[in-house]
């Protein structure tokens, strides 16, 4: 393992132990810091809707927090990027307030993807209705092409639309190659 790698896993470890700090323990639904793929995201998914359907919340709010988490877990698997050694480093941590549920994430991404994430991300929180950010999905959809990984660039945004708040968006450079990414989003329960 190089020292890159190194410095990148102790970043990602010491953030994720932070937030998870600074989370009440009585809010916590699930807190997962650890490689992500198809069978990880599946037992994760379970444990989310079993976990949310326990808090008796209304169905809506329900059907939007397991969309974007299951959305947000499989953007993170395609689109999150790998260090020199191949390895993907990411969690998740999700909450309930009294007043939302709360979905924290990060994973790694090359600064390179860094301005346009960044434009892509504040464009969609500048849209103060919703009826103006469907718009600017059906646009999108209409006039996007796919991108290497099989993207349209939609996921943000329906992560926003379902969510109802805007993005809290934060990059930190972890180097000359790659910066941590970390996404909050907040479905209000009622």
């Amino acid at each position: 393992m190089s020292h890159t790698t190194n410095i990148i896993d102790e970043y990602f470890d010491t953030q994720f132990e932070q937030k998870l700090a600074s989370t009440n323990p009585n809010e916590l639904i699930v807190a997962y810091d650890g490689v992500l793929n198809s069978e990880t995201i599946s037992k994760l998914e379970s444990e989310i809707e079993g976990k949310i359907l326990e808090k008796n919340l209304p169905k809506t709010v329900v059907r939007k927090v397991f969309f974007i988490c299951v959305e947000t877990l499989q953007n993170m698997l395609i689109h999150g990027f790998k260090d020199d050694n191949g390895a993907q480093h990411n969690y998740i941590i999700l909450s309930v307030t009294p007043t939302h549920i709360i979905l924290k994430t990060a994973n790694l991404v090359g600064n390179n993807a860094v301005p346009k994430l960044s434009n892509d991300i504040e464009k969609i929180n500048s849209f103060d209705e919703p009826s103006k950010l469907k718009e600017f999905y059906l646009e999108h959809l209409e006039n996007n092409e796919l991108s290497e990984k099989g993207g349209a660039g939609l996921g943000f945004i329906t992560i926003a639309m379902k969510s109802g708040n805007k993005l809290g968006v934060q990059f930190n450079s972890l180097n000359d190659k790659f910066s941590h990414f970390s996404v909050e989003a907040k479905v209000n329960v009622e």
